[in-house]
């Protein structure tokens, strides 16, 4: 059985055109991450707020089937939620120094948040963890305020308070994205390290390919709040037939490239009321496209929405 399984969640926002993410459905199975890519407004983040239960009050939120560990989570409401967030979920945010609480020490942020979860016994532990990443004197640095340390020592952090609650599930927004190269290769062994002792199911919210190569066991990649492509790693990062992410891999730099060639790009365009979100920037886009929305379907190695992608490779 999946820890974390999904059927067709749909969130819309007050006064939106469109739903920000729309028919989404996954599983994620313990020691598993599942990896989503997409641009900025794709749907990322809300998708993972959803998951977590952190949905803005005004948001509606539909579907088939949520549930974590086999509990129906369709009508829980947001006291089950906050203590599924304190035992079951970890929810590690993008940003760094936002956090945290600029006014407050670092270790009476990290004390609350232990008594919170009912694990403030575990101190020692944590303080063991925190060493263990990489976070050097942690006795003394985290009676420090958050603005005296580095973007990397306040992931680590976040990522050892996450961790030390022993969750079933890791969320994990964007973790790398406001660190530098050094630092964030240093998180993702980090949380590899971390999964593979836990057994912990993941699910990694990126839009950098590169950190999907090296984290994910599956990938759904997300335009327009719809999946346009899912699978395992290594056939949509290899073996990707959706033109979106064809060109989301193209765009990638490769150092055994010609420098002076520009990189690929897709043009703009705009999410259209119907027909397949992608159409108006798509190569492949035929009259039908502008009208039907596609669903996913197998195409080669993965599940792909767009059926010209599909006679192309029936073609070939």
């Amino acid at each position: 059985m999946s820890l974390l399984a999904v059927e067709d969640l749909t969130v819309t926002y007050p006064g939106a055109g469109r739903p920000a993410v729309k028919g989404v459905s996954l599983e994620i199975e313990s020691g598993r991450t599942l990896a989503v890519v997409g641009e900025s407004g794709s749907g990322k983040t809300t998708l993972a707020l959803a998951l977590a239960g952190l949905l803005d009050r005004r948001a509606l939120r539909d579907a088939a089937r949520l549930e974590i560990n086999g509990e129906d989570l369709l009508g829980a409401g947001r006291r089950r939620w906050r203590q599924l967030r304190r035992t079951d979920i970890s929810f590690i945010f993008q940003s760094p120094i936002n956090s945290w609480n600029p006014t407050r020490t670092m270790i009476a942020q990290v004390r609350d948040a232990m008594a919170a979860s009912g694990h403030t016994g575990r101190m020692p532990e944590l303080m063991d963890l925190l060493a263990r990443v990489g976070f050097e004197a942690p006795e003394r640095r985290l009676a420090d305020l958050p603005h005296q340390l580095s973007g990397g020592m306040l992931q680590r952090v976040s990522i050892a308070v996450a961790v030390i609650i022993e969750p079933a599930l890791l969320i994990a927004d964007e973790p790398t994205s406001a660190l530098d190269s050094t630092v964030q290769s240093e998180i993702l062994a980090i949380l590899g390290e971390l999964r593979s002792e836990a057994d912990l199911a993941m699910l990694i919210i990126s839009h950098d390919l590169s950190v999907v190569a090296r984290v994910a066991d599956d990938v759904m990649v997300l335009y327009g709040g719809k999946v346009v492509e899912q699978g395992a790693r290594a056939a949509v990062l290899d073996s990707a037939v959706h033109p979106y992410t064809r060109g989301l891999l193209d765009s990638v730099p490769r150092l055994d490239g010609d420098r002076k060639t520009p990189l690929p790009s897709m043009n703009p365009g705009h999410l259209p009321a119907v027909g397949c979100p992608f159409a108006p920037r798509c190569r492949l886009a035929v009259d039908d496209c502008h009208r039907d929305e596609p669903e996913l379907m197998p195409i080669d190695a993965t599940l792909a929405a767009c059926p010209p992608a599909a006679e192309a490779e029936v073609t070939v």
